[in-house]
């Protein structure tokens, strides 16, 4: 399938780079799942769920329909699989962020530069596909999916704050309490990047005031300038 035959339809725009799937070599043969899956990413964005057939993510894969029901039952299947794999990816990103030979402060940083960089692009991403997720798909679904989200976060912001703790850098207190406050931060974060349309600078600014906020507080006791 040509690039250009990609442009019909409704069009979600360009797949955000931080959850592109790239089928993976599997020695002389690729990985036929994740070629599929690939496929069906560049398809579903460039046209939608519902101007997606599945012959077509077949042929954009390079493999047979018969292939394609091999590994999975039904459209609906690949675009809740797609979903999984965007969140394996993503978390498999920001646990690579995590050093486990460096301060609490520079993890954080890492961390919140990353989903600053990210943020706006995969908000218009969850605006655009949301808009088509399709009424078949049932709560039970759309609930493990979430759940697996929630689940996969916790645990890289887990090791996180397991690591600040063990180096002595932040208090010991309940994990959970400090996961919930550092993404409120982000999905805070998300709101304003998108809706305020903020420039480079502005995110380097903000970036810096996160860090700060979470390592000292709001108290202007706590904070660094009072400390000069």
């Amino acid at each position: 399938m040509k690039n250009d035959e990609l442009t019909a339809g409704t069009e979600w725009g360009t797949v955000p780079e931080v959850l592109r799937i790239r089928g993976k070599a599997m020695g002389e043969k690729q990985n036929k799942r994740e070629l599929i899956l690939a496929a069906a990413q560049e398809i579903f964005f460039a046209k939608g769920y519902y101007n997606t057939t599945s012959e077509e993510i077949a042929k954009r894969a390079g493999v047979g329909k018969g292939t394609l029901y091999q590994y999975f039952d039904s459209k609906m299947d690949i675009f809740m699989e797609m979903h999984r794999l965007y969140i394996k990816t993503y978390t498999e990103k920001m646990s690579e962020l995590i050093q486990d030979d460096a301060s609490f402060e520079d993890n954080l940083r890492r961390m919140v530069h990353f989903h600053i960089e990210n943020m706006q692009e995969l908000a218009r991403y969850a605006i655009r596909i949301t808009s088509e997720t399709p009424p078949e798909i049932d709560n039970a679904k759309g609930k493990e999916v979430l759940m697996d989200l929630k689940n996969s976060i916790h645990l890289v912001m887990d090791r996180l704050i397991q690591n600040g703790q063990q180096r002595g850098e932040i208090r010991m207190m309940d994990s959970r309490l400090i996961i919930c406050y550092l993404i409120g931060n982000f999905l805070g974060i998300s709101h304003l990047i998108h809706l305020d349309q903020i420039s480079a600078e502005q995110r380097a600014e903000l970036e810096q005031e996160v860090v700060q906020t979470v390592l000292h507080g709001l108290s202007m006791e706590n904070s660094p300038a009072s400390a000069i």
